[in-house]
């Protein structure tokens, strides 16, 4: 609804605002110095350092993704990135941004299509690009430079021996990385290299292949959701029919 934001909390860590939709006017106070902002376009992208308590106000309805990153989590990657600490961040006004805009739309069309899952690895491939971009755009940190390699053969046996026995659970880039001794950085770009898709992909494709073998029997959609680990009969529905072009129910009666 129109009217001013709530004086944040002052925390060490930035906001990335996203407008999804356009806004004719807003008026914005950094550390309580007044800012107009003329028209906001769809599309631009806004990037607060917490500790300056941004307030915004608006004059009409709006819509926006908002991400919130510690400082803490920024120094974590950028050492797994091999870079030097991001540091201040200057504000952003809104700038036009497709890149964190489709970032946005990506997480934001996901959920619209498949709801609530238990994995965290697409959300987790999308972080570590967004952060990559942040750095790069907005702090001047240029990237370390990318070594070739691709995962050796112990750690492809690893990976999967232990999501087979783990396809029934949530799985995220970070239990994946440990398992090889990688960070979640340099653990994503071996992945693609060795596997030529994301480990997002990879994952579902697996699931995927775990539910086919079950469908072969007599159990129900529902438990055989489960133990690919969707998150239910509709989770498993929407995934499957998507990779295969047919409902699991469907190609199971194809069997007989």
């Amino acid at each position: 609804m129109p009217g001013p934001s709530l004086a944040p909390p002052v925390e060490d860590c930035i906001a990335v605002h996203v407008h999804h939709a356009p806004l004719s006017r807003a008026d914005l106070w950094i550390e309580g110095h007044h800012r107009a902002v003329g028209a906001v376009p769809g599309g631009s992208v806004f990037v607060y350092d917490m500790r300056t308590e941004p307030i915004a106000q608006t004059y009409e309805s709006f819509e926006f993704s908002r991400f919130h990153i510690s400082r803490a989590t920024l120094d974590e990657l950028a050492f797994e990135r091999g870079i030097h600490r991001l540091g201040d961040l200057r504000p952003v006004i809104c700038v036009p941004d497709p890149v964190v805009s489709q970032l946005a739309l990506l997480m934001l069309h996901r959920a619209v299509d498949f709801g609530r899952e238990r994995d965290s690895l697409f959300n987790d491939g999308i972080a570590l690009a967004f952060f990559a971009h942040i750095a790069r755009k907005y702090a001047g940190i240029a990237e370390a430079p990318v070594l070739d390699g691709v995962l050796a053969p112990w750690q492809l046996h690893r990976l999967s021996e232990w999501v087979s026995a783990n396809l029934d659970g949530p799985v995220s880039i970070a239990d994946m990385a440990g398992l090889v001794s990688l960070s979640r950085t340099h653990f994503a770009r071996m992945f693609r290299r060795s596997f030529g898709t994301s480990p997002h992909r990879w994952l579902v494709s697996r699931r995927v292949d775990r539910a086919k073998q079950l469908l072969r029997g007599s159990l129900p959609l529902a438990a055989v959701a489960a133990m690919c680990g969707f998150v239910d009969q509709s989770h498993l529905t929407k995934v499957f029919t998507r990779l295969e072009g047919i409902t699991p129910g469907s190609w199971r009666r194809q069997l007989h």
